[in-house]
């Protein structure tokens, strides 16, 4: 097994992993509610009480713990994560760029565009970031069409590829501005061995970390909610049986 997934990419192993902790955990629990109740009967019951667990799980996701009794409580959101917060190139050019989305654009650099001050000076070091990647991905994209080789991270060591160094891309020249509450900011970069200066423009995408929280939270209350009325006929048969019904022809074990 470990050998089958030697050279397989994270995201597929993430996928094998969470179906083998499935049928483990799960499976082994439905085995010993069926052979209680029976398959339909220990299939409900296992249903019902996982989507109950997922659904207070899901909610300490969503809004956290709160303090009780001077106990300390959880952050919201520290279950699965969406996109995060990041500076997000929108428009980029050799001269000037116009955006129909931030007509502040072509004006860099001049007013409104401003040089970092306050709370903006932390975020230089992120603009330079992204802007360097996208630069990076840019140029891998040209040296794919052009036949060459490009590492990526699932490349193997010993492949013969080219490897983009983001860092090669000097940016300077930064400023920011805003739009309507969203924070923008500009800059001039260029390849440190040789090429035209670009300007690039970047806004801050405040992201979608709550995302994968709210729709486990929602998932397992239309899970429960569509279980809990069959497990409620369920109960109900066996109970008339156990009180005097009569219970079904047996035809060996469940």
């Amino acid at each position: 097994m470990m050998g089958f997934l030697a050279d397989t990419p994270i995201f597929w192993k993430g996928i094998v992993v969470v179906a083998c902790a499935l049928i483990l955990f799960v499976g082994s629990v439905y085995v010993l509610l069926s052979a209680v109740f029976g398959l339909r009967m220990g299939y409900l019951v296992l249903a019902v009480s996982f989507f109950g667990w997922l659904v207070l799980l899901s909610l300490l996701w969503v809004l956290g713990q709160p303090k009780i009794l001077g106990v300390t409580g959880t952050l919201p959101n520290l279950g699965p994560r969406g996109t995060e917060p990041h500076w997000q190139v929108y428009a980029s050019s050799t001269g000037t760029a116009s955006s129909s989305r931030f007509p502040t654009t072509p004006n860099y650099p001049g007013p409104p565009w401003h040089l970092p001050k306050g709370v903006e000076k932390p975020s230089i070091a992120s603009v330079t970031s992204a802007v360097q990647k996208y630069l990076a991905q840019q140029a891998s994209e040209q040296f794919a069409k052009q036949g060459i080789a490009v590492c990526t991270p699932t490349s193997s060591p010993t492949a013969t590829c080219l490897t983009v160094d983001p860092t090669t891309f000097l940016v300077q020249d930064i400023e920011f501005s805003g739009f309507h509450g969203t924070s923008l900011a500009a800059a001039h970069s260029f390849f440190t061995f040789g090429g035209p200066q670009i300007t690039l423009y970047v806004y801050r995408d405040k992201g979608n970390v709550n995302v994968y929280s709210w729709s486990f939270f929602l998932a397992s209350i239309v899970g429960f909610a569509i279980h809990v009325p069959f497990l409620d006929r369920a109960e109900k048969k066996r109970k008339g049986i156990l009180t005097g019904g009569t219970a079904p022809p047996w035809y060996g074990p469940a």
